[in-house]
């Protein structure tokens, strides 16, 4: 979840250079902040404080110092003060963390240290690795023991007293690795040093890199055994990553879907076929994501019902240890993130490799754990997403599950043709979702943002909302209630249109504001229903109708209809966040990349 940085080089700059790292880095956690500076007399200055790194001036002094380490915290052990503020000083250890030590009770027991500053889980990892560093006097020894100790999923960044450069290690939480010419830089995702350098070395689980200048040395945590790494060109570009004119990112990445959902289905048919070809020699799938990326597979399941007559099972993947007896060797498992590096996620899927499961999964980040744990993955292309809440990812998501509905019930045993046939199949599907990427493209233009600005300033001090939906646009209705949720923090719900007389129809009373996703006349009858208890219908739809007293209009787009209709709720959300004086950008104690369960 937080939100890491260093850099280690000639240029003694380093301490502003890792603020401005870790200002990029925001959204992966902003309740505190923290930079370390080793000057050149290796004295190591620390300046952290509670609050958001962006609210931190440019101006900020740091003393000169060629090596820094910077920490954007997103709190777990212990509240949000300054003392909580990484990095962390113990004896000749000063170190930043993300993740989890599950067992530092039980590590903080057996050491000998005892005036902690801190409620952290991290502090005492420090305490462990000063106490392993004084007893062997070698850095990495000290890494390797406390690595086996530690519990639970974790990236340390790590300074030793009198040891030249930084040290890193990690199980389960991302590290990259950036390569310059005359400096070397880690952090927790790309765009920190995307500016810098577009080489990267990836660090797998159970590793430990050493990083000084221009070199990086990695190292198998638990054999020992130096690791040659391969340099990877990137393809992302440094304006992926801003903002450019938009105010929020979030704004400019609803407005990236104008050629991100295309970018999504551009992948060789040769992948795809994989990837099908994964799922046709199993007995059993599941499909396993959180959040944003559920709602996406609950939508997926619909695709595979009315594309392809397929039943897929669908998981929360906090909920799936219920159904963990059910996986074995001719299970498949999709697992659908956005940043490859769900904890829930990933903790599934290695105990579903262990039982010899396949494991076919969609990320945007093809070099992540789960992407590279992965027998096929499949990436997104939807570039840097830095909004905490996902919105352009989310569409290439339902682009990607549609497209590969239309492939499995392609003959597998058809050997003479399978190709053709394949493609067939393939551009069946493209076709559709290449004419719905050409409607998102019209529908996104400022008129189409202003009329929505102007619904939401009807309804943005209202504090509760109702969402409805059928078929695939239900998984939608449960989606466009997590936007409205995550930014303008109004409650609320989404639900199955036809189970509104089951309950929810008690909470409406006159004025309630309620999304109606969809025209067909079932959903319109719910519709009435809802009006005729004096509820406010917005409606989302191809075609106006009687009972909307106010219309977002969006294409009829066939089968891949959930992709345009979320779209505007998207906006609709972003809207309500800033009339309402909110950071869409930054909602309050959520983050982007849940890397603890």
């Amino acid at each position: 979840m937080c939100g890491i940085f260093a850099i280690t080089g000639s240029d003694l700059t380093a301490g502003i250079r890792s603020l401005r790292g870790l200002k990029k880095l925001e959204y992966r956690g902003y309740d505190s902040w923290g930079v370390t500076v080793r000057e050149p007399n290796q004295c190591i200055f620390i300046a952290k404080e509670i609050g958001k790194i962006s609210d931190v001036a440019f101006d900020t002094k740091f003393p000169a110092g060629s090596e820094a380490i910077g920490h954007s915290r997103w709190a777990t052990h212990g509240g949000v003060t300054r003392e909580n503020a990484h990095p962390h000083q113990v004896g000749k250890i000063t170190l930043v963390h993300n993740g989890i030590c599950e067992n530092y009770l039980e590590i903080k027991a057996e050491l000998s240290f005892s005036e902690y500053e801190s409620e952290t889980d991290t502090e005492v990892i420090g305490a462990l690795l000063d106490e392993l560093y004084t007893e062997y006097g070698d850095p990495i020894k000290a890494i390797e023991i406390a690595a086996k100790k530690i519990h639970g999923r974790f990236a340390i960044l790590v300074m030793f007293e009198g040891e030249p450069g930084i040290f890193a290690a990690r199980r389960g939480s991302p590290l990259i690795i950036g390569r310059g010419e005359t400096e070397t830089y880690i952090a927790s995702d790309i765009p920190a040093f995307l500016a810098e350098t577009q080489v990267v070395n990836y660090i797998d689980d159970n590793e430990l890199v050493h990083i000084c200048g221009p070199t990086a040395v990695f190292q198998d945590l638990i054999s020992g055994t130096t690791i040659e790494k391969r340099n990877i060109t990137v393809p992302w570009k440094v304006e992926d990553a801003d903002k450019g004119d938009y105010p929020h990112f979030m704004i400019k990445e609803i407005f990236d879907q104008k050629e991100t959902i295309s970018a999504a289905i551009n992948h060789d048919n040769a992948q795809l076929i994989k990837a099908i070809q994964l799922l046709q020699s199993t007995n059993g799938t599941y499909i396993i994501a959180c959040g944003t990326s559920h709602k996406v597979a609950m939508a997926a399941e619909y695709f595979f019902a009315n594309v392809a007559g397929k039943k897929i099972n669908v998981v929360p993947a906090s909920e799936m240890a219920s159904f963990d007896q059910f996986i074995h060797e001719k299970t498949a498992l999709i697992a659908i993130s956005q940043s490859g590096e769900t904890a829930d996620i990933m903790e599934v899927v290695e105990k579903a490799k262990i039982k010899k499961a396949k494991i076919l999964s969609l990320t945007n980040v093809e070099s992540s754990s789960l992407a590279r744990l992965s027998d096929v993955n499949i990436p997104i292309n939807a570039g840097p997403e830095k909004a905490v809440a996902s919105t352009k990812a989310a569409t290439a998501q339902l682009a990607l599950m549609y497209l590969l509905a239309f492939g499995i019930n392609v003959d597998r045993y058809d050997v003479a043709n399978i190709a053709k046939n394949f493609q067939h199949a393939f551009n069946k599907g493209r076709l559709i979702l290449t004419n719905t990427a050409a409607s998102v493209n019209d529908m996104l233009n400022p008129r189409y943002e202003d009329h929505i600005r102007t619904v939401a300033k009807q309804i943005y001090q209202e504090d509760k909302m109702f969402i409805i939906g059928r078929g695939s646009l239900y998984p939608m209705a449960l989606e466009a209630a997590i936007k409205i949720q995550e930014v303008s923090y109004i409650s609320a719900m989404g639900f199955a249109a036809g189970e509104l007389k089951h309950g929810p129809i008690a909470l409406i009373e006159k004025g309630t504001p309620c999304l109606v996703l969809g025209g067909d006349p079932e959903t319109i009858s719910n519709a009435i229903e809802l009006k005729a208890r004096g509820a406010k219908i917005i409606g989302v739809a191809p075609k106006n109708a009687p009972v909307f007293d106010e219309w977002l209009k969006v294409p009829d787009c066939n089968g891949a209809q959930a992709i345009a209709t979320i779209i505007p709720v998207q906006i609709l959300a972003y809207h309500l966040a800033v009339l309402r004086g909110l950071d869409p950008d930054m909602p309050r104690n959520l983050a982007k990349s849940v890397t603890v369960k």
